[in-house]
């Protein structure tokens, strides 16, 4: 599986999965509500975000959408990646989203702390509609509430486009945090590690 991943990442020359996106620049915090076990800082501190479509359609076509969220916990990096998801009891797949705007984002696996757990859900505050990446920017600022369980644990305001690109690495920079059901988590494993390396390998020194 991480051969076939990386393959794809060098013919890319991108990650394989999310290959086309946007890095912005915003803050997160946590709100009341927000339980002891999950990391979110309390006051608001710089995050770098990633949208992105998951399979890199053109234009306005319905895709799998990102979310990459970095910020840092301790003074090192946390990494949060969430994909738009199916409605229902379809929640727990990635689901082609119509619209920045209106696609249900979830980590799609539960995160695991000391004294608790939970799927992350992100609601979007004034993204705009439709699913072009060109359409982003120009829309900003936005952001999204984020929800553990249905309840509102924290904010994500974005403000502005960044200058660098970002490569997130969600399980090594997890915060403590482990993820279940461990199975899906042994296979996302190898086919992220393996986009990873394809992509650095098809285009070296370059930062992503």
């Amino acid at each position: 599986m991480r051969g076939g991943f990386a393959a794809l990442g060098r013919a890319r020359s991108a990650p394989a999965f999310h290959p086309s996106g946007r890095v912005l620049t915003g803050r997160i915090s946590a709100v009341d509500g927000c339980p002891p076990w999950f990391p979110l800082p309390v006051e608001p501190t710089p995050a770098l975000v990633r949208v992105s479509k998951g399979v890199g359609l053109p234009g306005g076509a319905p895709d799998i959408l990102g979310l990459g969220i970095r910020t840092t916990v301790d003074g090192l990096p946390w990494d949060l990646l969430l994909s738009s998801c199916g409605p229902g009891p379809l929640r727990g797949l990635p689901f082609p989203g119509l619209g920045w705007d209106r696609a249900h984002y979830s980590s799609i696996v539960a995160l695991v702390g000391d004294g608790g757990r939970g799927v992350l859900r992100a609601v979007p505050r004034g993204l705009p509609s439709g699913a072009r990446l060109d359409a982003v920017v120009p829309a900003l600022p936005f952001g999204w509430d984020l929800r553990l369980g249905g309840v509102r644990v924290g904010r994500l305001d974005v403000t502005a486009r960044a200058d660098e690109e970002i490569s997130f690495d969600p399980l090594g920079n997890a915060a403590g945090l482990g993820t279940s059901p461990r199975w899906l988590t042994a296979l996302r494993k190898p086919a992220y590690v393996g986009s990873q390396e394809g992509r650095h390998a098809a285009e070296p020194g370059t930062r992503r």
